[in-house]
């Protein structure tokens, strides 16, 4: 048993050491947090149980956020809207082509005498038109597709009417979208990595009208997707948490075919076709793409039909339906 002199004198020491302080304040500061940590993580998992049990049930709006900053965006409900940080989060067309060189072409052979190097011409003469009307920076911020129309038979009909559509879009019975995707840059701009196209090219040989006839171009088939993450331009639309700002998603299907003259270069309009999803069709014609942000969505009376815009097994008939409501986005 130690002696009681000896151990009065070690705490009369200790009290005299300059550390002391200094060592007991370190030891309260480790037991707070201690403290404050074990209460954080009970609050936490309360948090999530409530959210969980309480969305189980259906008792609260499915987008409506819960102790957000528990969970990680890509693990948000699919009703909440994507944000600028991850403007695909749920999207089939997440891992789509981001650019006009991404997206692939099938190999070019030859169709009867047309060799296959003009094939191949062909095809890149059509994915430089789809980059050019639906991917282009400058289009996209509503500008003209100079470069598009450029590609085609000045000669041809339908580029005149396309150019004059695009010069009058509120003229009767013009329409200024039916080729082309245009944003009004005074109230949208595209989201950063806010672009992706997926689809499929397909040829044969142009009917020819020559007393020969002898194929002299090929006409192509190409039917694409793109999918499109806007912002506001002026103002953010807040997000799901306070942190995020949202975007709205429009997904735009075309389906184009086009004669490609090698003696030309150039490209002729045969038949174009379109499906817009997330567009105010009601909305005055002015060229330009109107999506709807998610509280929009909630309270605006869209009469269309109600379709997945991924969805690319059915073909886009003639007189189908042009705008639809998506099933998701």
């Amino acid at each position: 048993m130690p002696d009681p002199v000896d151990f009065v004198a070690r705490l009369r020491m200790e009290s005299r050491d300059p550390g002391r302080e200094e060592a007991l304040r370190q030891d309260r500061l480790r037991r707070m947090r201690k403290r404050t940590l074990g209460a954080g993580a009970a609050v936490a998992l309360a948090g999530v149980i409530t959210w969980a049990l309480v969305s189980a049930l259906g008792e609260r709006p499915a987008d409506e956020p819960f102790a957000p900053g528990l969970l990680e965006e890509a693990m948000w409900p699919a009703e909440w809207p994507a944000t600028t940080n991850m403007p695909f989060r749920g999207s089939p067309a997440a891992p789509w082509a981001t650019s006009g060189q991404d997206i692939e072409l099938p190999p070019a052979e030859a169709v009867g005498p047309i060799p296959s190097p003009v094939v191949g011409d062909g095809l890149r003469r059509v994915r430089e038109f789809l980059t050019a009307a639906d991917m282009d920076p400058g289009v996209l911020e509503g500008g003209l597709p100079t470069k598009a129309l450029d590609l085609l038979d000045p000669g041809h009909p339908a580029t005149a009417a396309l150019a004059e559509h695009l010069r009058n879009p509120g003229a009767p019975n013009t329409d200024a979208l039916e080729m082309f995707t245009r944003f009004d840059p005074e109230s949208l701009t595209l989201a950063d990595r806010g672009l992706r196209a997926h689809g499929r090219m397909a040829y044969e040989a142009a009917p020819n009208p020559a007393a020969d006839g002898v194929a002299r171009q090929v006409r192509i088939h190409a039917d694409y997707t793109f999918a499109y993450a806007l912002r506001r331009t002026a103002e953010p639309q807040p997000g799901p948490t306070s942190d995020t700002e949202e975007v709205a998603r429009v997904v735009v299907r075309r389906h184009l075919v086009l004669d490609f003259d090698p003696a030309t270069g150039r490209l002729a309009p045969v038949e174009y076709r379109r499906r817009l999803a997330n567009h105010d069709c009601g909305a005055a014609a002015d060229g330009f793409v109107h999506p709807y942000f998610s509280k929009e969505a909630k309270r605006a009376h869209r009469p269309w039909p109600v379709a997945d815009p991924y969805e690319e097994a059915d073909d886009l008939t003639v007189g189908g339906p042009t705008c639809t409501v998506p099933s998701r986005t």
